[in-house]
């Protein structure tokens, strides 16, 4: 496997909660919520703009390498997203859950899954993750990942963190990941 993603695609993990999988068309809805949700998007630059929103409304889902739809898998409900995919020229770990979901593991356990695979079938030895210092429970859970900060900068307006973890190196056990009670509570909606 090349650093290049040329993998074949679509690729489908599970973990003991989670199928990590293609987005599918079912998933519209939720997918649109998640990109559009004041809570949800509050660390990652906004909600969408009535353009964007239209442009999700209509294009095809799961067609992107290293673009995951996080599902139940009891259900198969969508409840989030995580991606690898090419940032700075580097490997790059995202994932954003529906606010109802939060503060439940389901970020760290998608997390781990998406980075054992990326150990067992990438060439890359480093994985990097953005996230505004604003953002304490995404830097918390990074941190329990085996990410550090490599530098700070300003993007979007805001103060970020770019942190990076190597490939390299075992990943912790699940119950380290997991939020602990240091961690502050869920983002909620603010009320005007």
């Amino acid at each position: 496997m090349t650093t290049t993603g040329a993998w074949e695609w679509p690729v489908r993990m599970q973990s003991d909660r989670l199928s990590i999988r293609e987005a599918r068309e079912a998933d519209r809805p939720a997918h649109i919520r998640l990109m559009t949700d004041p809570v949800t998007r509050e660390y990652l630059g906004g909600s969408v703009d009535y353009a964007s929103r239209q442009a999700l409304e209509l294009s095809p889902l799961g067609l992107s390498w290293g673009q995951w739809a996080l599902a139940l898998r009891e259900d198969d409900a969508m409840i989030g997203s995580i991606s690898l995919d090419r940032d700075r020229g580097e490997l790059s770990l995202s994932y954003a859950l529906l606010p109802e979901r939060t503060g439940q593991g389901y970020a760290a356990e998608a997390c781990l899954a998406v980075l054992a695979w990326a150990q067992e079938h990438l060439e890359d030895r480093h994985v990097i993750a953005v996230t505004q210092t604003r953002n304490k429970r995404s830097v918390a859970l990074l941190r329990r990942l085996g990410f550090t900060v490599r530098q700070g900068l300003e993007e979007f307006g805001a103060q970020q963190l770019l942190m990076e973890r190597s490939l390299l190196e075992a990943l912790p056990t699940l119950p380290a990941a997991l939020q602990t009670s240091a961690d502050p509570p869920p983002p909620t909606r603010r009320r005007a």
